[in-house]
């Protein structure tokens, strides 16, 4: 590789010193002149989704280097032509204009279906001189994503437009030298996502492991012994001396509700918590069992004028919009938005054993589940939820038991998340070297075939 310039060709982005011949260069440069080769998705609303025809990629298909091939959506030829859609290529680079994180980019696949992306995917057609995955792997690097990533952090944009996006530059090796790099980065990269892959099914494998323990134990009970079947569809058979109720007669129910937006009392000197959606994230995996604080408030006045509740500490909550059957448990006074269905345990139920109640009835909600852009679970369907009833101190123990269980298992996944972060910043810092000239690519191989022969 060339020997690097005196001065420093670097930016606040990159901060690197760059190889002789390396140009920092906006990414809407790197496209090929003409309509159409560095531009968004499109916009596909609900009704014009189908089964088969299109294939649509959307954001969470795009990973951080790689293609993801789930949640298959599809466009009718009728609809691409009427909606004028703007078809991708396998050669073309997708990069999300939405978070997690913003900016991340890899190459369009090689499907059957033709394909169209969505409106938050921008789609960047390369210049003969520009190699794509070339591209893709400057774009996962950790200077690029983590100025993407503070460029939407420091205001209030849920989407990184465009015109931000193409004024955003990277370095740009001679052509060769992006295919040298690209090689390296592949066969380098193997042993890594490997490793990473073989990692996140351990991490699965322990995910659904610990499932299975709680609905083994919410519905079977510690002791093995004589069981009977039950009328419950997602749990076969009980224990004996177990009961069935419907959970409403152990547990009293209490919607949500929200207070007027248009009075802006309501909203003021607020010191109620108040449940909303953007408190569930933290309960998704699992790990979470008991909520402290809420992101939102009200007043009292608000509560007062409003259908909403002070439910007392320690009910359960269980989301039934939107993100759809999350539970946790209050550790203070709240209230909750009408997303919520409330459960105050009397004495013949503990908190924490219908928490893992709730916790294994996720084929029950997907089952109850109505809407496709809105999802929700109706309040009558949730009236009519059955319980498998221990006694009490049947209850506590299958509670300690399921706790201890699930401890020893997310210690296990700690660990198992600790070395896929450390393979990450592996990959990562080997990325950021060499799309940075800080590895002599040519000579490293000369290197390394030099070892092999």
């Amino acid at each position: 590789m060339t020997s690097k310039k005196d001065n420093d060709v670097g930016s606040d982005l990159w901060d690197v010193d760059l190889p002789y011949g390396w140009k920092l260069t906006p990414i809407k440069r790197l496209a090929k002149s003409g309509y159409d080769t560095f531009t968004d998705g499109d916009w596909v609303e609900s009704p014009y989704i189908t089964d088969s025809g299109i294939r649509l990629i959307q954001t969470g298909n795009v990973r951080i280097g790689r293609f993801i091939n789930k949640g298959n959506r599809y466009v009718s030829e009728e609809s691409f032509k009427e909606l004028d859609c703007r078809e991708v290529h396998s050669d073309e680079v997708l990069i999300s204009r939405l978070a997690d994180p913003v900016g991340r980019a890899c190459m369009a696949p090689d499907l059957d279906n033709r394909m169209i992306a969505s409106v938050d995917v921008a789609i960047l057609n390369t210049r003969e001189d520009i190699d794509p995955q070339y591209v893709v792997y400057a774009l996962s690097s950790k200077p690029y994503l983590d100025y993407t990533s503070a460029l939407c952090r420091g205001g209030t944009m849920e989407r990184l437009s465009r015109s931000m996006l193409g004024d955003i530059e990277i370095p740009v090796p001679p052509y060769t030298i992006q295919k040298s790099i690209v090689g390296y980065l592949n066969s380098h990269l193997d042993s890594i996502r490997a490793a990473i892959e073989e990692l996140t099914n351990i991490r699965s494998q322990l995910a659904n492991q610990k499932n299975s323990i709680i609905r083994e134990y919410t519905s079977g009970g510690l002791d093995s012994g004589s069981t009977k079947p039950t009328e419950i569809g997602w749990t076969g058979d009980i224990p004996q001396h177990w009961n069935v109720v419907r959970t409403r007669f152990v547990a009293r129910l209490k919607s949500g509700h929200t207070p007027s937006r248009s009075n802006d009392e309501y909203w003021e000197d607020t010191d109620i918590p108040w449940v909303t959606t953007s408190d569930i994230k933290p309960f998704r995996n699992g790990r979470k069992i008991y909520l402290d604080e809420t992101e939102n408030q009200i007043s009292e006045l608000g509560l007062e004028n409003s259908g909403a509740h002070l439910l007392p500490e320690r009910t359960v909550f269980l989301s039934r919009t939107a993100s759809v059957g999350f539970s946790g448990i209050m550790n203070r006074e709240m209230a909750t938005s009408q997303d919520f269905a409330n459960w105050i345990c009397g004495d013949e139920i503990l908190p924490e054993y219908l928490l893992y109640v709730f916790r294994s009835m996720d084929q029950e909600f997907d089952r109850l589940t109505q809407g496709s852009t809105h999802q929700t679970i109706y309040m009558p369907d949730i009236q009519s939820f059955k319980t498998p009833l221990p006694p009490i101190a049947e209850q506590r123990e299958i509670v300690e038991h399921i706790q201890t269980e699930t401890d020893r298992i997310w210690k296990l996944i700690d660990k198992v998340e600790e070395t896929i972060d450390l393979l990450e910043e592996k990959r990562q810092a080997l990325i950021t070297a060499a799309v940075t000239g800080q590895i002599d690519i040519i000579e490293t191989q000369s290197l390394e075939t030099e070892t092999v022969s």
